[in-house]
């Protein structure tokens, strides 16, 4: 599918930073940039319903922010 997006040029030069020192072309780095993007949303996603199923009740977005917090990678 082609699609045109319109960057901000400092996003659009990150890309093509990115793009070139990974030896990919703007277009494979976009569609797996997108990919993971929509994955990470995904999960988050899931992991609400399955903090409030398990509880039973709504929580407060602290505890998403929490949850988000412990996923992080950490040096």
């Amino acid at each position: 599918m082609r699609l045109t997006v319109h960057l901000p040029e400092d996003l659009a030069r990150l890309l093509r930073e990115a793009a070139a020192h990974e030896g990919k072309s703007l277009s494979a780095l976009t569609a797996e940039a997108l990919a993971f993007h929509l994955r990470e949303r995904r999960r988050a996603a899931l992991g609400r319903k399955v903090l409030e199923r398990a509880g039973k009740v709504p929580l407060g977005e602290e505890a998403f922010l929490l949850l988000e917090e412990g996923r992080r990678d950490r040096p």
